[in-house]
Order: structure tokens, then C-alpha cells, then sequence
């Protein structure tokens, strides 16, 4: 192929472009031989060589920042957002320093500055500069080219380690979707004049984007404590001590940071001498569910004092979530009687719809309790059946939610009953707390860790023998 030289030493700058060096746009007048010709040449090529390296190093800063904005994106930690997003301030705007001021020092986020170390001999005080604490106030961008037209004094904007001031200021506010104040995010630079409209305008981007993530942040940290709270009044806060028996539950709601689902339970004593236990699981998760849990919980003890029958128990309970016009919404419950009597525990139960619980005796022999009934608040006319079951020493029952049967790992098989009753065996000489603590181990281990449904345990263990030789009796709550 031909190949255009330019004299005797430009054929070594083609023969350099075409293994992959840009020569550039080559000189008007090239002349053979010509020193002036070739030194141009390398000029320009250095130079694109140059502009590349900065493109690529550009590229890779935009990047970074990406990859920052979209963890930060899922930040739960009020500090730890606006620590990268001052940082992300930094870096996507090239300004040496920048800091978040927040409009009140006890608020969500304290103040955070960003600048390499040893930059700063002394840090900037915006909230002490008239100039810039205006920024608090206003809708739009502060821009200040230099300081230094504007105030003699110079004193809190910061200082450098060679004693230059900082002189050009960026003070994007910081609000919330009300428009409420939250603070300030400042860049700024000792150089005047250092920002253009870009750096502006990407200040005032990264400050809308962090007022709207604290904003969100304290929603939800909000939505969070009202949860939990609520929460706290569909759980009994001390089971009861029952002469003889030793008891045990978990709860593990579906969202942990919600705290909040549709599952309960609730230990009582009805009658001198008779307990009530209830296990019930509405149906979805969240707020609403648990909004209807606390009916169905209250209600129920509300009619166990007029009933001695679990099965009517159940009954009336039904009425009373069937008036509530649920629509796709229902319950699952187990209602049962506890009487201890000469060392046995007399269980007479209920089942509203509920998983079955089981029956594990003292000697390993392990036995599923089927107890048909229709589930709660759908139609108005339900059919329950009554059975009872008596726990004799070491005997342990073990009733339980949904959550745990339907518990499913990542290639879709659930846990079932089966994997109950391949977990309690194991169990057997344990105390009700270890059981109940197994139980949820073995579902979390099957799920691989994730928990897509509320669970609920309850565990109850005839310990007459022991108590009788004045063992202390353990009660548990799960966390």
C-alpha cells in the first residue's frame, strides 16, 4: 500500500499514528526536511495525547460519582448521607472544599466538611459569615465569584496552609419537599472566580436530590418508631406465669425495620385457675394488617370473658371481624383453654383455619393435633371443631403462623409441617425456649436468611415434675 511521507523523518511520526498515536490536523505548509514541520507534529500530538488522558480521567471521576449517588441512594443513616454527599460535591464539581451546614445544629444531620488532609489550616465557618448564612434562605443558588470585594474583614471563611482565603463560594440550599430548611451545601474555592454555571448548577442538583433523601430518611424513621410502637400493643410485654408450665414465643415480623405485621398471640388468665392462649395471623403484612390484629386480639378477650367454649370463642370472633366488611382480608386463629390439674396440663383448644400445632411427648413420640375449622371474617356462618389434648411431664406443644409452613428457599420448596416435625425430634429433653429458637433457626436457614412472611412461634412445656422440686420456671418473649 502507498504510503505519504513527510521528508525522511516524518515517515517515523505516520508510521507512529498508524500504530495507534494520533498525529492530528498536519501543518499548512509541510515542507521536506522542515525541523519546524515535525516539531509541530509532536506538539499537537502531546497535546491530544493530553486531552485524551483528561477525557479518560473524566470519564472515570463521572463514573465514581455514579456508582457513589447510587449507594447512597439506599442510605438508612441520616450522618452517613450527607458525609457522601458532600463528598460527591467535591468531587463531580472539582472544588477543593465543600461542606453541609444544617439549619439547626440538633437536626437530622450534623455539619460535615470534605477537603484533602492538610489543605485547610483553618476551617470555614459559613454560619458566622453574613454573606453566606443568607444562603439558608433563599430558593436559589448563592454565587459569590470573591469574597474578598466583599468583605475586607475576611475572617471565617476558611484558610489555606500557605494563608490564602477561600475565596470563591457556591451555597446551594438545602430543603425539604415542603420547602422547609434544612441546611446549606457550600463548595468552595481560594482561586476567584473559580465556578461557572455547570458547578452551580450541579451544586443545587446535588442539594435538591439531599434534601429529598432526608426527607425521605425521616419518613421513614418516623414510619419506623410509630410501627414499632404499635407493635409493642399486639404482643403481650410479660407472659404470664402458669403453675407448671413453661412457655416460650417468637415473633419475627416480614420488614424487621418496620417492626409491624399481621401475626399475634396473646397468653391470659380468663378464670381463676384457666389460661387463655390465642395465636392468630391476619392476612397480608404492614400497618394495615396489624391494624386488624389489634381487633382480633382485643375482641377475642373481650368475648373469652362471657365464653367458656373455645369453639364459641372463635365463633363470636368471627362476627366480629365479619361486620368489619374485611373484603379480601381474613384471619387464622388457635384458640385454647390451659387448666393445670395434678400435674398435667389440660389443653382444650380451637382452630380457626390455623396450621396445626404439634404434640411432642416426653418419650420422642411426635403427633400432629388436627383440629379442622374454617378461617376468620370471610363469611358469616363458620364451622369449628373443639379437641382436647393433655400435656403430661416434659410434654412439649408447639402452635405456630403460616410463616413458618410457607417459608420457601430459592428454588421455591417450602418448609411445611414436615419440616416441623423434622426439627422437633431433635428437640426432645430441650426447654421450650431452645425449641422455639431452633424452630426459627431452621426456617431462616431454609430461606436462606430472608423473611417474606410475619412468623410466630408458641411453645409450652409441662414442667410439674421439675416445679414440683422448685425449678425455676422460665418465661420467654422472642424479640
Amino acid at each position: 500500500m502507498p504510503t505519504t511521507t513527510l521528508g525522511g523523518a516524518g515517515s517515523s511520526a505516520v508510521a507512529n499514528a498508524e500504530e495507534g498515536e494520533v498525529p492530528g490536523t498536519a501543518p499548512a505548509d509541510p515542507r521536506p526536511g522542515s525541523e519546524g514541520s515535525l516539531a509541530r507534529l509532536w506538539a499537537e500530538r502531546d497535546q491530544l495525547q493530553l486531552e485524551m488522558a483528561q477525557l479518560r480521567a473524566e470519564v472515570a471521576r463521572l463514573e465514581g460519582a455514579i456508582e457513589r449517588m447510587g449507594s447512597l441512594a439506599s442510605a438508612t443513616d441520616a450522618q452517613q448521607l450527607v458525609l457522601g454527599l458532600t463528598e460527591l460535591a467535591r468531587v463531580t464539581t472539582r472544588a477543593p472544599v465543600a461542606m453541609f451546614v444544617p439549619a439547626e445544629p440538633a437536626g437530622t444531620a450534623g455539619a460535615s466538611l470534605s477537603y484533602d488532609p492538610g489543605y485547610l489550616a483553618e476551617e470555614p465557618e459559613p454560619a458566622r459569615v453574613p454573606l453566606l448564612a443568607g444562603a439558608l434562605w433563599r430558593v436559589t443558588p448563592l454565587r459569590l465569584d470573591d469574597v474578598t470585594e466583599w468583605d475586607s474583614d475576611r475572617a471565617f471563611y476558611g484558610r489555606l496552609a500557605d494563608g490564602r482565603p477561600l475565596r470563591s463560594w457556591v451555597g446551594a440550599p438545602v430543603r425539604s419537599r415542603y420547602g422547609d430548611a434544612l441546611g446549606v451545601l457550600f463548595i468552595a474555592h481560594p482561586e476567584p472566580a473559580a465556578f461557572s454555571q455547570r458547578e452551580e448548577d450541579m451544586a443545587q442538583s446535588l442539594a435538591e436530590h439531599l434534601g429529598g433523601t432526608l426527607d425521605n430518611l425521616s419518613l421513614f424513621q418516623e414510619r419506623a418508631r410509630v410501627a414499632g410502637a404499635l407493635q409493642q400493643t399486639l404482643l403481650p410485654p410479660v407472659l404470664p406465669d402458669v403453675p407448671g408450665l413453661e412457655i416460650a414465643a417468637r415473633y419475627r415480623p416480614a420488614k424487621a425495620l418496620a417492626q409491624v405485621g399481621g401475626d399475634f398471640y396473646d397468653l391470659f388468665e380468663v378464670r381463676p385457675g384457666v389460661w387463655a392462649l390465642l395465636l392468630g395471623d391476619v392476612c397480608g403484612i404492614g400497618p394495615e394488617a396489624a391494624a386488624l390484629t389489634g381487633v382480633a386480639r382485643y375482641a377475642t378477650r373481650a368475648i373469652a370473658t362471657q365464653e367458656s367454649s373455645p369453639g364459641r370463642v372463635l365463633l363470636q370472633l368471627n362476627d366480629t371481624l365479619f361486620r368489619f366488611d374485611l373484603q379480601d382480608r381474613f384471619c387464622t386463629a388457635i384458640y385454647a383453654e390451659l387448666r393445670p390439674e395434678a400435674g398435667k396440663i389440660h389443653v382444650r383448644m380451637a382452630n380457626g383455619g390455623h396450621p396445626y400445632p404439634f404434640l411432642l411427648r416426653a418419650d420422642g413420640q411426635l403427633h400432629e393435633v388436627v383440629t379442622h375449622g374454617t378461617l376468620l371474617g370471610l363469611v358469616p356462618e363458620i364451622s369449628v371443631e373443639e379437641q382436647e389434648v393433655v400435656l403430661g411431664p416434659g410434654d412439649i406443644m408447639v402452635a405456630y403462623t403460616d410463616g413458618i409452613v410457607e417459608a420457601r428457599d430459592p428454588d421455591g420448596n417450602m418448609f411445611a409441617s414436615e419440616g416441623v416435625a423434622a426439627v422437633l425430634p431433635r428437640c426432645a429433653g430441650g426447654h421450650a425456649a431452645s425449641v422455639a429458637r431452633r424452630i426459627e433457626l431452621a426456617v431462616l436457614e431454609h430461606q436462606a436468611g430472608g423473611t417474606p412472611d410475619d412468623m410466630a412461634i408458641i411453645v409450652l412445656q409441662n414442667t410439674s415434675e421439675e416445679h414440683q422440686r422448685a425449678r425455676p420456671r422460665r418465661r420467654h418473649r422472642g424479640a
